[in-house]
């Protein structure tokens, strides 16, 4: 969804009226609607035969996690899906324009939250984006993933490798275990990052509500590293997405990085000049975005030198250059009702 300029509840509807979040239990969730009951929608949500037969110890063990490969190890999480108090313009500022933003902006986000072996302790708080899942080429990635939501929930993984019953997709009918982790519900995934599945990807929600909770913060990034390569000075993980009236309950949408609009919200990137930097950019919503960095360019992996690069939904681009130019630089999305709507960020190299 794209947005000529300043967007209120009355242009959003003039602009896009009626557009379709999803539909479930026979109701159509409108993008620009009210933020629905998701406990009632929930309850309204058959169980999947393999879920009840599992739940019912009927259902044959599942397959154990791939060993690693020579040199490789097992990396294991303990992640939880948790609400969380979020506010998306916390100075309720935009620096960029030096304007105040006055629109309402907090809300119930919905979160994944790292913890310590046996979910012992939170490792920090609630965060959108997600805690980053890292391993290196050969490494078994296992997570233990407990759903703290009013309603099933599910870690879906981009890049590595898997079997059927690891692919925590909502599918009907057909739908395995790790597809449907009911509120209070613990499931175990195991992902294989075998040559081939190196960079950066991004991991999300795809349970039966799907897409809601990718529009309420449920969404991260695994990086996968060559084994034996050097790993960069600096790394800067930048998700360009929308948070939606029909997710949020908000007037009005918020274009986003990280969660948060308008450059002094968004993260403020920061760097050393002589420091290799490597910037990994994911978009994790309908639009299409790109992404510009001012006063900088780096080589494509078609060999053309670029500074502006489009991601589509749920793409991931690494870029990466040895940091030479200091100051304080913009970063943003470069289709501009995004970047006008917040969609902006600081860039703070120091010499």
């Amino acid at each position: 969804m794209t947005f000529p300029g300043p967007v209120d509840r009355r242009n959003f509807l003039s602009g896009g009226a009626g557009l379709l979040l999803f539909t479930i239990a026979g109701e159509r969730i409108k993008a620009d609607g009210p933020e629905p009951e998701w406990t009632k929608l929930a309850d309204q949500i058959r169980t999947p035969p393999k879920v009840r037969a599992a739940e019912l110890r009927q259902l044959p063990g599942l397959p154990p996690a791939p060993a690693p490969a020579p040199g490789g190890v097992r990396r294991e999480y303990w992640i939880a899906a948790e609400k969380v108090h979020w506010n998306i313009v916390p100075t309720r500022r935009d620096e960029m324009m030096d304007r105040p933003v006055k629109d309402r902006a907090k809300f119930t986000a919905w979160c994944y939250r790292q913890y310590t072996a046996g979910f012992g302790a939170p490792m920090g708080p609630a965060t959108m984006p997600g805690p980053t899942l890292e391993a290196e080429t050969g490494d078994t990635l296992v997570v233990n993933f407990r759903n703290k939501l009013p309603v099933p929930a599910t870690m879906h993984p981009h890049g590595v490798l898997y079997s059927p019953e690891m692919d925590g997709a909502y599918k009907g009918t057909y739908t395995d275990p790790s597809g449907f982790v009911k509120p209070g519900a613990t499931f175990q995934y195991s992902w294989d990052c075998r040559a081939g599945t190196e960079g950066v990807w991004p991991y999300h929600d795809h349970g039966p509500l799907d897409p809601a909770p990718l529009y309420k913060g449920l969404f991260g990034a695994i990086n996968v590293r060559p084994k034996g390569v050097a790993r960069p000075d600096v790394d800067h993980y930048v998700f360009f997405h929308s948070l939606l009236p029909g997710a949020t309950g908000l007037a009005k949408p918020f274009m986003c990085i990280n969660g948060r609009s308008y450059a002094g919200n968004t993260p403020e990137l920061r760097a050393k000049v002589g420091q290799k930097v490597a910037q990994h950019v994911i978009g994790m919503s309908n639009d299409f975005h790109t992404y510009h960095l001012h006063g900088h360019r780096w080589t494509g992996p078609d060999g053309r030198v670029v500074d502006n690069v489009t991601v589509g939904p749920a793409d991931s681009y690494t870029l990466t250059f040895t940091e030479d130019n200091p100051g304080r630089w913009f970063y943003h999305c470069h289709v501009f009702s995004h970047l006008h709507e917040g969609m902006n960020g600081w860039y703070v190299v120091d010499p």
